[in-house]
C-alpha cells in the first residue's frame, strides 16, 4: 500500500514539472493592449466587424489587421476610446443606418406558402409567393438577424429604429433579396424599390414600384440619379438630398427621410405633450 501511494506522489511531481515546464516553454507574450481594447468593446460579439467576437477584433486591432473603427456597434464613441490605447488619432465617421428598399405592402401572392417562416427559405420555393420577384418577403430574417432589436415588422415589411440601428450590415447580409442597404444618416433621399422589371409588368403587382420613366434623371440638377434596367439608381456621391426627384416621382418609390423623420420627431412630442 505504502508504495503505490509512493509511486503516486513521485508520479504528481513529475508531471507537475513536466506542466510547468511545458507552460515556459511554450510561454505567448500576450499584448496587454488587446486586453484594454476588449474592455472598451462593447461586447456584443455580433461578428458585424467580420470577426468571430470582440476578443478576435481586440487582438487583430492591436495587430494592425483592422481598423480602429471596425466596430460598428459601439461607432465613433468606441473607436475613440481604441484610438487612445493604441495611440493614433481617430478621424470622425458618419453613422450609418440600414434602408429597406421596398414599400410593396400590398404586393399580393402567387401561391399559398406554407414553408418554414424564413425569407431564405421561401426564396429558394420558385423565387418565393410574391408576385414582385424582387421585393420583401416578410417572414423577418432582418429582424432575427438584428442583435439590437433595431427592425421590426410592420404590414408584413421591416421597420428601421434609426436610433437603435448601429450599421452592421448583419440585416442586409440576412436578405436573400438584397433590399437592405446601409446608408450615411446624412442621406436623405432614396429609390425604395429594387425591381428591374419594365414599369407595365410592375404596375401590374406593385402600385409603387419603380417604372423607369426617367423623370427622376432628368430633373436632378447634379446628375446624381439614373436609371439602369427600368431601376432608379442614387449616385450618393453626387446627391445632395434636394428632393427634386421626389417631387416628380409618379409612383413616390423615391422618398426623402428628412421628412419622415421631422414627422416622427413631430408625433413622439406629440405624444409626450
Amino acid at each position: 500500500m505504502v508504495p503505490a501511494l509512493v509511486t503516486l506522489g513521485v508520479l504528481g511531481v513529475l508531471f507537475g514539472i513536466g506542466l510547468y515546464l511545458a507552460s515556459r516553454v511554450f510561454h505567448v507574450e500576450v499584448d496587454p493592449r488587446v486586453e484594454k481594447i476588449e474592455e472598451v468593446l462593447p461586447g456584443a460579439n455580433c461578428g458585424a466587424c467580420g470577426f468571430p467576437g470582440c476578443a478576435a477584433l481586440a487582438e487583430a486591432i492591436a495587430e494592425g489587421r483592422a481598423p480602429i473603427n471596425a466596430c460598428p456597434v459601439g461607432a465613433m464613441a468606441v473607436a475613440l476610446r481604441v484610438g487612445e490605447i493604441m495611440g493614433v488619432k481617430v478621424e470622425a465617421a458618419e453613422k450609418k443606418v440600414a434602408v429597406v428598399k421596398c414599400q410593396g405592402r400590398e404586393v399580393g401572392d402567387r401561391y399559398r406558402y406554407s414553408g418554414p417562416g424564413s425569407c431564405r427559405a421561401a426564396h429558394l420555393l420558385l423565387g418565393g409567393p410574391k408576385e414582385c420577384p424582387y421585393g420583401c418577403l416578410g417572414l423577418g430574417d432582418c429582424v432575427r438577424a438584428c442583435p439590437f432589436g433595431a427592425i421590426t415588422l410592420k404590414d408584413g415589411l421591416p421597420v428601421v429604429d434609426e436610433e437603435k440601428c448601429t450599421g452592421c450590415g448583419l440585416c442586409a447580409k440576412a436578405c436573400p433579396r438584397g433590399i437592405i442597404e446601409i446608408l450615411p444618416v446624412s442621406k436623405y433621399v432614396h429609390v425604395l424599390c429594387s425591381s428591374t422589371d419594365s414599369g407595365a409588368l410592375v404596375r401590374k403587382y406593385c402600385q409603387v414600384g419603380c417604372i423607369g420613366c426617367k423623370r427622376c434623371e432628368k430633373t436632378c440638377p447634379h446628375g446624381a440619379i439614373k436609371v439602369e434596367n427600368f431601376l432608379a439608381r442614387i449616385d450618393y456621391e453626387k446627391c445632395v438630398s434636394c428632393g427634386e426627384c421626389v417631387k416628380v416621382c409618379p409612383v413616390k418609390c423615391i422618398v426623402d427621410f428628412h421628412e419622415k423623420r421631422q414627422a416622427k420627431e413631430v408625433a413622439e412630442a406629440a405624444s409626450h405633450g
